[in-house]
């Protein structure tokens, strides 16, 4: 297969459940090794149980000690030249009833793990990645990120920062480290544990891996839209207010 495809090795975050642990399975089935972290042990054990292999490590990546952490850990894999930041939280809460202080500690949770730890890691990771003959860096992000809703703005804002940052640091990678690639991976509504009860047509966590890892074999890919995000944008353009109807409730 295609290396510029799988990586020899990868780092999903958030891969206990859900599409992280749908990718490092699909990852792992091609002989690759996939080292995953998540917050909850008994997920990540789970996981180890199914995917005969599969590395794991319990991480909080609201911490930035526990990215560190992470990333000395892939960094010191054989062959890593793939990292998936798909880790990600959304608390919905309504600002004006809210308690302050539980408000604003629920803001400070979802941008430190939507948002500063996937820059965070990236930054602890691009000297190794820059060593790879070809190195690939997947952040997942959401429709979200470009048309909000009104139940989770810092969730929204933390997405769209990820899509600024992405394409900003893609203009510097083909400057200054043209082997290292960053996607941009948009996600339509998938059925995880994150999304119960919210909306309806979701697609499952393991097409929205497939459709990612298919993306990945166009070589020259810098954006990834998957099922009705590609909908969503077109609406974008042709009505945004019609768009943001649409996504608000």
């Amino acid at each position: 297969m295609n290396q510029q495809i799988v990586a020899r090795a990868a780092l999903v975050t958030g891969g206990g459940s859900g599409v992280g642990f749908a990718l490092a399975q699909q990852l792992a089935a091609t002989g690759r090794h996939v080292l995953i972290c998540g917050r909850d042990p008994d997920r990540l054990a789970n996981a180890a149980a199914r995917v005969p292999g599969l590395q794991t490590i319990c991480a909080d990546l609201a911490v930035p000690a526990d990215v560190d952490r992470v990333a000395a850990t892939a960094a010191a894999i054989s062959g890593l030249d793939l990292v998936i930041n798909n880790a990600g939280v959304q608390i919905d809460r309504q600002w004006v009833t809210s308690e302050a202080d539980e408000l604003l500690d629920d803001v400070t949770e979802e941008l430190a793990a939507n948002l500063a730890a996937p820059l965070r890691l990236t930054a602890r990771l691009l000297p190794t990645l820059a060593l790879a003959p070809a190195a690939t860096i997947v952040n997942i992000t959401s429709g979200l990120g470009l048309v909000p809703k009104r139940s989770a703005p810092v969730y929204c804002a933390s997405k769209a920062g990820l899509i600024a940052a992405t394409t900003s640091l893609r203009y510097q990678l083909a400057v200054d480290a043209p082997t290292v690639r960053i996607v941009d991976a948009m996600l339509p509504l998938v059925d995880t544990a994150m999304t119960a009860g919210r909306g309806r047509g979701k697609i499952s966590p393991d097409a929205a891996a497939a459709a990612v890892l298919s993306g990945l074999r166009k070589r020259r890919v810098r954006r990834i839209r998957v099922g009705k995000v590609g909908i969503l944008l077109g609406m974008q353009r042709i009505s945004p207010a019609l768009a943001a109807r649409v996504v608000a409730d």
